[in-house]
């Protein structure tokens, strides 16, 4: 098939599917003239993505696609909100409905969240009552929660491990299908699961497991590869009995930092199908739940410096993978698991590997991405659901937990569309999770307590100032003329109107510095032109600060802003070209770009 006639391929990350009118074994609450179960809004206020939105935002994504005539969707793993037994039978019956409807196929590949290990784990969460209480639906039946009004022991709570957790989605992908041009494992083309086992070893060397891979290599229509890759990695836990709780260490911080070590197996398989997809002349592209390259613009050290080890940092894959996937010879991988939307790019001589991080649908910004496949080229475009009405009956439950428990939402449900309400969350997350859980206490109290003209002056203040001491010295330095009278001319002189700056609290900047780093640049949909024109004005009187003193609160609010700049000066990340033969990436309109490549221009 002539590239100009390839499908476009859509990619939806991290939809952590939660079917509020699916059976968890709980009676759940009266709403709408049917029985549901809705998840907290407490829940989501302290949690990296929502819950019940995201039931109505995947089949806002996949009414898109269906309205485009897209049929071929790649999950980049999370499909499901925590693997429990009755989410991922949801998630198969909607994704089946939009097959049977507009004859949609779907590559799938694991998650986290999706599946654990060899025997699966236990989940419990919380739903609402009628009165906007809670109660506590478990597999567990030992997990107490004394604020809990009941506790429900439910078998539909579970998450499964291998293969079993890939039972119900086994049509999208996992195991051939009739249609597949081309399908194959790492291990040949037999999908039986005991087929598809590996040694994994702990750390002393005295545990062996044989665990299955779910990876896949299939041809969905002629010309075009799709190597999808089962990056989860479950490590056996020293001195842990297998079968006991606790016996194979958690996936999510290892990714391919810990491929390297235990799947080594998978780059060689990956080498292998490289050479052969360009002897065949296919167009390769490789995908899995976990970033292969920084998608954080190369802010690690920084934010390593700015805050000590974080989640965040702990999941950002080493250079060492990068160069083995480069000697594996793949050039082109989309990521998912950080939420992030981001394009990050790694040069080894002349090759080089892009690494396409793929916004969530339940966290700012919620996009998902279309790939239309040229003859040299790659053309992305990020399409935003931002416009997504919100549902009615999520506010009126929301409305029954907030009057009893006087939960404060910020400004989540003032939004009036889903994007506004993502927003909202996101800004929201800074002073009730990433301050309190991340940030150095004195850090966070500052933040908490100062405004963006204070940060100005601060910067300006010929000693360094020590965190604890940072709060006085600017509320003195107000009243200080002769420092206020220069930092007038420094910000007039960079274009800004200094009496603005008052208006914009620290926490307010910090909050558009989480947006930045999360959707890169789908945010400057959402922040001003003129608000970003004082952020840079400010960051261009810390650029010379004196680092010396890394203690000292300018040091600090330094790194601050050099993080923000390199988020802000990425590579493009919203509709952008990948040249596939120099690796140059340019942004623009990427349906333009994909229309003339079909009428034979650049």
């Amino acid at each position: 098939m002539p590239h100009s006639q390839h499908p476009r391929i859509a990619v939806i990350a991290d939809a952590h599917f939660h079917d509020p009118y699916a059976d968890y074994g709980f009676a759940g609450i009266v709403q709408g003239g049917g029985r549901v179960t809705f998840r907290l809004l407490a829940d989501t206020a302290r949690s990296t993505r929502v819950f019940n939105e995201s039931y109505f935002a995947l089949h806002h994504a996949l009414d898109g696609l269906a309205e485009s005539g897209i049929r071929h969707v790649v999950l980049l793993g999370d499909y499901s909100d925590d693997g429990q037994v009755e989410t991922v039978k949801a998630v198969k019956k909607v994704l089946d409905g939009y097959a049977a409807r507009y004859g949609m196929r779907f590559y799938a590949t694991v998650g986290n969240h999706d599946i654990f290990g060899a025997a699966g784990r236990h989940r419990a969460k919380r739903f609402m009552n009628e009165d906007g209480s809670y109660s506590v639906v478990s597999s567990d039946p030992q997990v107490r929660d004394r604020g809990a009004r009941s506790i429900v022991g439910s078998d539909r709570m579970y998450c499964q491990g291998y293969p079993d957790g890939l039972d119900a989605v086994g049509d999208f992908g996992f195991f051939p299908r009739p249609g597949d041009l081309h399908w194959e494992t790492p291990f040949g083309k037999d999908g039986d699961p005991s087929a598809r086992l590996y040694d994994v070893h702990s750390p002393d060397g005295k545990t062996t497991r044989s665990l299955m891979d779910a990876s896949y290599l299939v041809e969905p229509f002629p010309g075009v590869w799709l190597l999808m890759i089962d990056a989860n990695v479950f490590v056996p836990v020293d001195g842990v009995v297998p079968g006991e709780a606790g016996d194979l260490a958690d996936s999510t911080s290892a990714g391919w930092n810990a491929m390297l070590t235990h799947k080594r197996f998978v780059f060689d398989w990956m080498k292998d199908v490289s050479a052969r997809a360009r002897r065949s002349g296919k167009s390769l592209l490789a995908f899995s739940h976990y970033p292969v390259l920084d998608p954080l613009d190369g802010t690690t050290d920084e934010e390593v410096s700015l805050l000590g080890r974080t989640g965040m940092s702990e999941r950002i894959p080493v250079a060492a993978v990068a160069e083995a996937l480069i000697e594996a010879g793949i050039d082109i991988h989309f990521s998912g698991h950080l939420h992030v939307n981001d394009t990050a790019q790694y040069r080894h001589g002349s090759r080089f590997l892009v690494n396409v991080a793929m916004p969530s649908l339940v966290a700012f910004p919620g996009a998902y991405k279309v790939i239309t496949i040229g003859e040299r080229h790659l053309d992305i475009e990020t399409v935003g659901i931002e416009d997504m009405p919100l549902n009615p009956e999520l506010r009126q439950t929301y409305d029954r937990e907030i009057v009893p428990s006087g939960l404060d939402a910020g400004g989540m449900l003032d939004a009036s569309d889903y994007g506004g309400f993502l927003f909202e969350h996101l800004g929201h997350l800074v002073g009730r999770r990433f301050l309190k859980r991340e940030w150095p206490k004195d850090m966070a109290a500052l933040v908490r307590s100062v405004d963006l003209a204070d940060l100005a002056a601060l910067a300006l203040m010929d000693k360094p100032v020590a965190l604890d001491d940072a709060v006085g010295a600017t509320a003195a330095a107000r009243n200080d003329r002769v420092l206020q009278g220069r930092l007038v001319a420094r910000l007039k002189s960079a274009g800004a109107r200094p009496e603005l700056l008052r208006d914009i609290s620290a926490m307010d900047f910090l909050a558009d510095w989480y947006r930045l780093r999360m959707g890169s640049d789908l945010a400057l949909d959402w922040i001003t032109e003129e608000r970003m024109a004082l952020y840079r004005a400010v960051g261009r009187l810390y650029a010379v600060v004196d680092l010396a003193d890394a203690n000292a609160a300018q040091a600090r609010f330094a790194l601050i802003f050099r993080m923000f700049e390199k988020s802000l000066s990425g590579l493009p990340s919203g509709n952008f070209r990948i040249d596939r033969m120099t690796g140059a990436i340019s942004a623009g309109d990427a349906m333009a770009n994909a229309w003339l490549e079909r009428l034979g221009g650049s």
